[in-house]
């Protein structure tokens, strides 16, 4: 699958697009400048997955902190769900943690967002804690983790 799509970091080029598909996926998206933000951090890393026509359809961003891998964002295009992206993005954040010497993955989730969560699952994450009130509208966390090296 991954010969259909072509992978890159974020760059500022890529700012509209990925403003655009984050408000297609969540009901309150990141603004723009903080995409730009993640853009000049030293501690931030990032995959951007489009077709070979060049739309985007899925972007993961996430820091690597000492021996943490901590995932921000991840999101795919509605039209190109259930295909194995996040998946996909998830195992690539994998291998690039890796490289960076990362031990272990941490991510906070939805405790609405059954389709993550489930992923996440057969990834291997497990539930360590919840955050309260952790999102705009007041929905917890969950928080899990993943052992990677």
């Amino acid at each position: 699958m991954t010969n259909q799509f072509k992978f890159s970091d974020l760059a500022e080029a890529d700012l509209a697009d990925i403003s655009e598909l984050e408000s297609k996926c969540f009901a309150d998206p990141w603004p723009a400048k903080a995409f730009e933000d993640e853009i000049n951090n030293e501690l931030s890393r990032s995959i951007l997955i489009r077709t070979k026509e060049g739309e985007l359809v899925a972007y993961c961003i996430f820091w690597i902190v000492g021996p943490e891998a901590h995932l921000l964002s991840i999101a795919v295009s509605p039209a190109h769900r259930r295909l194995g992206i996040a998946k996909m993005l998830m195992l690539k954040m994998f291998e690039m943690a890796i490289l960076e010497l990362a031990e272990y993955v941490v991510l906070e989730v939805r405790k609405s967002n059954e389709a993550a969560k489930t992923l996440y699952r057969i990834l291997g994450f497990q539930t360590i804690g919840f955050r309260r009130r952790y999102y705009q509208n007041g929905e917890d966390a969950e928080v899990m983790v993943l052992q990677i090296a």
